[in-house]
């Protein structure tokens, strides 16, 4: 009989022993039997206490201390562990002033299950930590022998959790982070199932050897038994010695087979996780298909009213370099729509700080570039950039704008700037979003509002820490181009003042058809007109020593028209041709005339007339008439120049 007990056992443990690669079903199964083998030996002990009954046991008191406690309920020698088991385990506290408080150095709650001996860590489909109350508060402080606050509650209805030095909230799934863990969870694994499969082996070793020793009293014991031929009082002793070793014997084999036992849940726990996490590992996508495929993790904050500030426990604000609030995402979204995806009525994001800052810049691998990519884009019906001061009367009262902010100023750069007013019309687009189709009408207006307005075309440099003008921009050009233009300097009244300058050293005013690609002279503008006109008005000359030096007017026909008087001078009045009164006057030093020669109407002559031939109708001669060849009366000297032309206007400076 004896026999076949350890026999027995021997197999179940050789059995359990073996099941430490099957699944946890299998193993569930070897630990029931072994189960038993524990339970078979404990049964022979004479010490500890087993109280077990098929219903159910009260303890019953106005107080229960459970533990290795003394009779005045404290912990001897600091040492002791309780262990409640069970598939329900329940702890209710009764009364509207009941608590359950519980303290250790350290206490976790990990949601697995333990199995029957509590070495597995199964997380199932049920893994599951809840916790429900009227006021929840969680609470880390950077304390140093006592805890110096008190946690303040969140309220009714409310949660609040604190932490002295960081609180981290993830909601994310790692791949090559959490590959590498996992690899060095299982190296770790196979170096613990590594000594694990030693411990086993001597742990069977020591069992084996109690086992043998437990048998080979049993099969004395047997023998003396079945021996006929020792009686008496020396068959007694020696029965009573064997009894004696035995019950010497049994605590040491129960605590092998335990020992045997537990190293072997172990190994098995120890296979199990091995086995789970190589699996896991070989479902994570990592590279590209991690990157740029969904992990499905999210997070999702929801409150009528949220606020976020960096503040101390006292609500200090800090403004030191440590403290921000950061954002670091590809994508991300400010909405203010309503359940109907329509805008809320009213709705305004605003964003009031010293500085404000919108960046699209991508640094360089090497982090020594910082180009600017991709764009920034505002939509709305009105769009302002205002640097201005304002003001308030207070008691909630409304901004008012109260002066240009001292030194502001709007800047915009870029290699191109355009601003449209073009109204699109029929736009299609294709799946890509390329437009193929539609129109884009001009329409609207572009306003400038200011005092000074410059356009250049310049390049800077820095000197002494100040931008300076360098040079003209190369092949730079500033083109406006539109059906009608007005450069207007005039007052509210309509009346002109002010001054238009065009300074350059080549200037054409054309009405000019051009080409329509290279926009270069192509004809006359059919109909076209140019009209200067102006009070005072001065061509070929800035001032006495400012002036052209050649000016050229063209025409197939040419009018020159001056309702009082016209005149044209060379070298300040040294010769001039003069219109004025409704007389012509040529004056100069000497004056000619080439080509014949018509003049209709009396002529007067005061100076000498000089003629090769002349051929007269008639000659009157009032004083004398003199010839080589005819003398009549007495010669008479003639009279001298008519004098020199006086001329009217005069060059002016311009002003």
């Amino acid at each position: 009989m004896a026999d076949y007990i350890f026999s027995e056992w021997k197999q179940t443990l050789d059995e359990f022993r073996q099941s430490v690669q099957k699944d946890l079903e299998e193993i569930h199964k070897q630990k029931a039997e072994v189960q038993q083998i524990k339970t078979d030996i404990f049964n022979k002990l004479e010490g500890g206490c087993y109280y077990r009954d098929d219903q159910r046991i009260v303890i019953s008191a106005p107080e229960i201390i459970i533990g290795n406690v003394d009779y005045s309920g404290d912990l001897l020698g600091f040492k002791g562990k309780v262990v409640v088991k069970g598939s329900e385990v329940d702890l209710e506290a009764a009364g509207s002033q009941g608590a359950i408080i519980t303290r250790a150095p350290s206490i976790r709650q990990i949601a697995v299950d333990p199995g029957c001996d509590g070495h597995e860590n199964v997380v199932c489909e049920t893994s599951e930590i809840v916790s429900q109350a009227c006021d929840i508060v969680l609470q880390s402080d950077d304390a140093t022998d006592v805890f110096s606050q008190t946690p303040a509650p969140a309220g009714r209805g409310g949660i609040r959790i604190h932490a002295t030095n960081s609180m981290q909230l993830e909601a994310a799934v790692s791949a090559e982070q959490r590959k590498e863990e996992i690899e060095e969870s299982v190296s770790l694994l196979e170096k613990q199932i590594g000594d694990l499969e030693k411990e086993v082996d001597t742990q069977k070793k020591v069992v084996d050897k109690f086992f043998d020793n437990m048998q080979a009293l049993l099969e004395a014991k047997d023998k003396i038994n079945e021996s006929s031929a020792f009686t008496g009082r020396l068959v007694a002793d020696e029965l009573l010695g064997i009894n004696e070793d035995m019950d010497h014997l049994l605590p040491a084999l129960y605590q092998a087979t335990s020992n045997f036992i537990h190293a072997v849940s172990c190994l098995a726990e120890a296979n199990r996780k091995k086995g789970a996490l190589e699996k896991e590992k070989d479902a994570i996508k990592t590279g590209d298909d991690f990157i740029n495929n969904t992990t499905g993790a999210s997070m999702t904050i929801a409150a009528e009213s949220i606020s976020l500030s960096t503040t101390d426990g006292d609500g200090n604000l800090h403004t030191n370099e440590d403290a921000g609030i950061s954002v670091r995402t590809p994508y991300m979204g400010v909405s203010m729509f309503d359940d109907k995806g329509a805008l809320v009525e009213g709705s305004a994001l605003n964003v009031n700080t010293e500085n404000v800052s919108f960046s699209t810049i991508k640094p360089s691998d090497d982090g020594k570039q910082y180009p600017a990519t991709g764009s920034v884009s505002f939509f709305s019906k009105d769009i302002s950039l205002a640097s201005i001061d304002y003001e308030t009367e207070g008691d909630g009262k409304p901004y008012t704008e109260k002066q240009l902010t001292a030194d502001g100023k709007v800047s915009i750069t870029a290699k191109t700037v355009e601003v449209s007013t073009a109204g699109p019309s029929n736009i299609k687009v294709d799946d890509q979003g390329k437009l193929t189709g539609g129109e884009y009408k001009a329409e609207g207006d572009v306003i400038i509002k200011t005092k000074n307005m410059t356009v250049e075309s310049l390049d800077y440099e820095v000197k002494d820490g100040k931008l300076e003008t360098k040079a003209l921009a190369k092949d730079s050009k500033i083109a406006v181009r539109s059906e009608k233009m007005d450069f207007l300097a005039a007052d509210t009244e309509g009346k002109a003042t002010g001054s238009i300058s065009m300074n350059a050293k080549a200037i054409a005013v054309k009405s000019m058809d051009v080409d329509k690609e290279k926009l270069t002279d192509d004809k006359l503008a059919a109909g076209s007109s140019m009209t200067l006109v102006s009070e005072k008005m001065y061509v070929g000359a800035k001032s006495k020593d400012v002036k052209s030096k050649k000016l050229q007017a063209v025409s197939e026909e040419m009018g020159l028209f001056a309702d009082k008087t016209f005149e044209a001078q060379q070298g300040d009045g040294k010769a001039a041709l003069q219109l004025d009164g409704g007389n012509a006057n040529v004056g100069g030093s000497k004056t000619g005339v080439f080509g014949d020669t018509t003049i209709n109407g009396k002529t007067e002559m005061k100076g000498d007339l000089k003629a090769p031939k002349a051929v007269i109708d008639n000659i009157e001669a009032k004083s004398s008439f003199k010839s080589t060849n005819i003398s009549d009366g007495i010669a008479v000297p003639g009279a001298g120049a008519a004098g020199k032309l006086s001329a009217k206007l005069k060059a002016e400076d311009v002003a």
